[in-house]
């Protein structure tokens, strides 16, 4: 498949699939589950498609049906996607002859002319399909909205309906869109962890693909390239004494916003004339801290207590390393030492519960109890805290 194919649709439907939109969760599947000589797109040919190495392609589109549903027999979405398909291939931006097709809705829903779609695999089936939605028209008082793209559908050549109709499947079963996921992983992962490890592969799928769009270059991932990353993690995380993470490195965008509002901890920082470059992975660790907190409690994996009692062993190790620069370093000014503490406790790992942690989650942690106060970079932190706040 040449690599100047233009991206043809841009849109995603909405869904709280462990806090994933639903067109993640297909690319994650796809990228699990496709051989690994094939390759997987975002947002290039369509919402997800499948480029396999023989140069066939599987274009699916992903509509959730939280709020409506998406096969009703005159929806928006359902002719919109068929129009869609059959431009593409009219216009040669994909080979009819290579190309399949499938509509996924998720939760479970249905109609019938989406049934009748996904059943019409001949010239007769389709030319009874044609017929059929033309008598239907005939017989409403009123144009659909989605009639424009209905008529796409009727006027399109026999050959290219063929094309397209003929290779359409519409697949509307699930009803959460992980599950797919889950099936795969679940013969090699405990259920406990199932779908810690889900969101953390779908998030690395993310990842992936947002990297590559915010490069302006087309979103499209090796299989073998990410299974190879993902039973790597797999193989780290899935230890009883390891406490996987699921949450993706924030943009640098999104740590600059948390440095705009000038939290406590940024302002600690701030006060011993940290980099900005420290205070873009301070944020950054935090906010993937903090969502590790939220997602193991969830899962049972952790419990309020245990990260209290790891945050105390924080604060020892603070204490003993700011004992130990006052001694050594007494001659430095106040900001110079307090450089070196934050430095000496940034390099450490700390396990919760006797389970070793992510490398960013102690660094995070640190900066957690420095954002409540409890602890602080700088020697005179409190007083110079209060008197910002009086201005």
């Amino acid at each position: 498949m040449s690599e100047t194919l233009p991206q043809l649709v841009k849109h995603a439907a909405a869904g709280p699939y462990l806090g994933f939109a639903l067109q993640p969760v297909r690319l994650c599947y796809y990228l699990l589950s496709s051989p690994r000589d094939a390759s997987v797109s975002l947002e290039y040919l369509d919402d997800v498609a499948v480029h396999y190495a023989d140069g066939t392609l599987l274009l699916e589109q992903c509509k959730s049906a939280l709020a409506h549903n998406p096969l009703s027999d005159w929806s928006d979405d359902l002719w919109k996607t068929i129009a869609n398909w059959l431009d593409a291939v009219e216009t040669q931006k994909v080979d009819g002859a290579k190309a399949s097709f499938q509509l996924y809705v998720t939760p479970s829903k249905s109609g019938k002319l989406s049934t009748a779609i996904h059943t019409a695999a001949d010239a007769k089936s389709i030319d009874a399909l044609v017929k059929h939605i033309k008598d239907k028209l005939k017989k409403k008082a009123n144009s659909p909205k989605c009639l424009p793209y209905v008529e796409k559908f009727i006027n399109a050549t026999d050959t290219l309906r063929s094309a397209v109709i003929g290779k359409t499947i519409v697949s509307a079963t699930d009803t959460d869109p992980v599950e797919p996921i889950r099936r795969l992983l679940r013969p090699a992962i405990p259920e406990a962890l199932l779908d810690v490890i889900c969101a953390s592969a779908i998030g690395q799928a993310k990842e992936a693909a947002d990297k590559c769009i915010r490069r302006k270059v087309p979103a499209l991932l090796a299989v073998a390239e990410f299974q190879t990353n993902f039973h790597a993690f797999v193989q780290q995380n899935n230890m009883a004494g390891y406490l996987p993470t699921f949450t993706a490195t924030p943009s640098k965008d999104a740590a600059k916003a948390l440095l705009n509002r000038r939290p406590v901890f940024v302002r600690q920082l701030q006060l011993i004339e940290a980099t900005e470059e420290q205070q873009l992975r301070a944020a950054s660790d935090l906010m993937r801290t903090s969502g590790d907190k939220v997602k193991w409690a969830e899962q049972g994996l952790v419990f309020n207590r245990t990260v209290e009692d790891w945050e105390v062993t924080l604060l020892r190790k603070h204490d003993a390393a700011r004992s130990e620069v006052n001694d050594t370093y007494s001659e430095k000014t106040q900001e110079a030492q307090g450089r070196i503490i934050y430095s000496r406790c940034a390099g450490m790992e700390v396990p919760l519960d006797s389970r070793a942690v992510p490398g960013h989650f102690t660094h995070g942690g640190f900066h957690d109890l420095a954002d409540r106060r409890e602890l602080g970079w700088h020697a005179e932190y409190q007083t110079l805290l209060n008197e910002e706040d009086k201005k």
